[in-house]
């Protein structure tokens, strides 16, 4: 007996790529390169559920000649915004989300990647299961995007419908706004409150963790996401402080999901920056590092494993120690986070 392929054919776009950008104009024509690759594989139905937004945030170098170039090759759905001014990071990432006419949003750092075959693993997830919030495994990399650190083991979708599950499994990632396509118009009522804090993205992403009841993970690699790239910011006050009260205050029904993201910033976080900024090479503005950690996971007993020895002990000693902790995290992930 013959299978029968039953292909539904939808009339609107399913998902909004879209890009905030400033003055980052050689990164943005890489992503939006890969991105136009990725839609150029796709066949004519898959094609028609992708549209793409763009939100220029007044970029003084060649960023307007990069999304004039690629507007020209794409002949599908695509919608850019020009701001007068710089709004910021916040609303301009904030304007992406709420721009969205579709009913699942991607937000694409402008310096990140989507690699050879992503797009289509996406669709099929969206197309096939209404989930709340998809979640893509991820690489960093410095100088191409090619460099993958170690080969990928885990491969397919995994689904969950307990949110507690999912924040134990992305915890912290669930600020990465690359690594997620999320339901749209989501927590709008939050923005503002979230708008000076770096992390306005949980302004949706918290309530669909609160509310939704389907998540899932492609296990894949999908994107490759820039490393070494940001800064100018205190990266302790924003994932520290910051995450702690916006998380304690938007999941005030669900403190157990709160302390799943927090734990796993402390435990799979904190540790690799501390070393990054005790060696000179973080570009953040944290100026008393120990303070800032303590006052905002000094209730938690994972700061004095995880964060405090590798602050205080010698570096030669704490890189041992470091080593210890990796161990530890693999054997006893389930209970840390």
């Amino acid at each position: 007996m013959q299978d029968i392929e039953i292909v539904v054919i939808r009339s609107h776009p399913l998902l909004t790529i879209a890009i905030p950008t400033y003055n980052r104009a050689d990164y943005l024509a890489l992503c939006m390169e890969k991105i136009g690759d990725e839609i150029d594989s796709l066949n004519k139905d898959q094609q028609c559920l992708v549209k793409l937004y763009v939100s220029d945030n007044a970029s003084s170098d060649k960023t307007p000649d990069v999304i004039a170039h690629y507007r020209k090759r794409h002949t599908g759905a695509f919608e850019v915004v020009r701001n007068i001014e710089n709004i910021g990071a916040d609303k301009n990432i904030a304007q992406c989300y709420g721009a969205a006419t579709t009913p699942y949003v991607w937000i694409m750092g402008d310096d990140d990647v989507i690699l050879s075959g992503g797009l289509k693993k996406v669709l099929d997830v969206l197309v096939n299961d209404e989930v709340d919030i998809l979640y893509v495994n991820n690489y960093w990399f410095n100088e191409s995007y090619t460099d993958k650190p170690k080969l990928n083991k885990n491969h397919g979708t995994s689904s969950y419908i307990s949110s507690l599950a999912f924040s134990r499994y992305t915890n912290v990632m669930l600020t990465f706004i690359s690594g997620q396509i999320v339901r749209s118009g989501v927590g709008l009522n939050y923005q503002n409150q979230l708008m000076a804090s770096n992390l306005v993205q949980l302004s949706w992403v918290l309530p669909l963790m609160r509310e939704g009841k389907r998540f899932a993970v492609i296990q894949d690699w999908v994107v490759a996401a820039k490393g070494s790239n940001s800064g100018g910011y205190g990266l302790v006050k924003v994932f520290g402080s910051n995450l702690v009260k916006i998380t304690n205050d938007l999941l005030q029904g669900k403190p157990e999901i709160a302390r799943a993201i927090q734990n796993g910033t402390i435990v799979n976080f904190f540790p690799g920056f501390i070393f990054e900024f005790r060696k000179g090479a973080s570009k953040f503005s944290d100026q008393d590092m120990s303070a800032g950690l303590k006052e905002a996971f000094g209730d938690n007993w994972r700061y004095y494993v995880f964060l405090a020895p590798l602050m205080w002990l010698p570096l030669f000693a704490a890189n041992y120690y470091n080593v210890l902790l990796k161990v530890f995290r693999r054997l006893f992930r389930s209970v840390l986070v």
